[in-house]
């Protein structure tokens, strides 16, 4: 049964998992263009694994601010990580730490997506399906990872062929099959309006925390899912 349901995640995330393949790509040509080697590129994605405050850190690095900004804003950009494990944690309560602490370390926007739809259709939870999910979705993310970083320098200009809106449009793609009700999309247009005001007054890192909350702080209000 573990088996069957491994496979089923394993399946279900390879879509999702393979649209990614271009941001992969895309974090290791631009890695090194920022002057990291193809080995601190890997190790980002490696122990990281976290694709936006990847992009944000290696932007940072690009323009020499390296040390603590790095860190304070890689930390702010992944706070709704903290969400994502509240969200899942109760499901899994009286599972030994040690199994939470591997799936929380596999835990990205991707993976979280497929996993909250899995659980939101009724199935219930189970680690065989995650590690499915996680196992393909980190392989092929740092797979890709160093092939970018590999050709890193043949790839100069990232706009030219549309690489640069890959990462865009793989969460767009998340936001379109989730959209399933009224309910969702004013949620979705009220974190669109405060995430675009964040970003007006703080940039990308504020965007992306306010947009968050503003969705967190409507569906805790209302009670609806």
């Amino acid at each position: 049964m573990s088996q069957m349901l491994f496979r089923k995640g394993a399946r279900q995330i390879l879509p999702v998992a393979a649209a990614g393949i271009v941001d992969g790509l895309v974090f290791g040509i631009l890695a090194r263009q920022a002057g990291l080697g193809v080995t601190e590129a890997m190790l980002f994605s490696l122990l990281v694994n976290a694709g936006s405050s990847q992009f944000a850190a290696v932007g940072l690095i690009s323009q020499g601010i390296v040390g603590w900004p790095i860190l304070v804003s890689t930390l702010l950009l992944n706070a709704r990580h903290l969400l994502y494990g509240l969200g899942l944690g109760p499901k899994f309560s009286g599972t030994a730490p040690w199994k939470l602490s591997l799936m929380a370390g596999t835990l990205n926007d991707e993976t979280y997506a497929l996993k909250a739809t899995y659980l939101a259709s009724g199935e219930k939870p189970s680690l065989s399906f995650f590690a499915g999910a996680s196992v393909v979705d980190y392989v092929i993310w740092n797979v890709s990872t160093f092939a970018g970083a590999w050709f890193g320098n043949v790839f100069t200009q990232t706009e030219t062929y549309g690489l640069d809106f890959a990462f865009i449009a793989t969460f767009l793609g998340f936001l379109a099959v989730n959209l399933i009700s009224s309910f969702h999309i004013k949620v979705a247009l009220g974190a669109v309006a405060v995430a675009c005001l964040g970003y007006a007054l703080g940039g990308a890192t504020v965007a992306v925390i306010a947009g968050t909350l503003m969705a967190v702080g409507i569906g805790a209000v209302s009670g609806e899912r």
